[in-house]
């Protein structure tokens, strides 16, 4: 996570009044338009832009200062999520890293058969009570 008060070049303690002059003072001198051509100003002008828009707002700002100083003082640890969430909510995957190494196919293996055939059941069960409904229609 970039370091928006160096970005801005003020202090943690800064005012919304020195935020917003620091942003004035780097935003006109890194602008692309006063500078062309230079991706390096570009890109700078886009880091304080997003800096100043975190630190200008009372609620972003807060959540960012929380955050940085957890994760200094070791409080929260850094975790990043993979790119692919549906390896971590997938069932398939849940069954292959809990599956009991001890069990030959395991309880898994129980209730996938059983709840085939369960659907089977469920669906000869209907169609039965379909067909007695028909024939109490038409035949009665």
């Amino acid at each position: 996570m970039p370091n928006y008060y160096e970005i801005l070049e003020v202090s943690t303690e800064a005012t919304h009044e020195e935020i917003r002059k620091a942003f004035r003072h780097l935003a006109l001198k890194c602008h692309p338009d006063k500078n062309k051509n230079s991706e390096e100003s570009k890109q700078k002008f886009m880091k304080i832009v997003e800096a100043y828009e975190v630190l200008s707002d009372d609620q972003a700002k807060k959540n960012y200062d929380n955050s940085t100083f957890q994760r200094k003082s070791g409080h929260m640890p850094r975790w990043t999520p993979p790119a692919d969430f549906s390896t971590i909510y997938s069932y398939e995957e849940i069954k292959r890293r809990y599956r009991p190494s001890n069990i030959g196919g395991g309880m898994w293996d129980i209730s996938d058969k059983a709840s085939l055939g369960m659907w089977k059941a469920t669906i000869i069960l209907f169609a039965c009570l379909g067909a007695v409904v028909i024939y109490i229609l038409l035949f009665s």
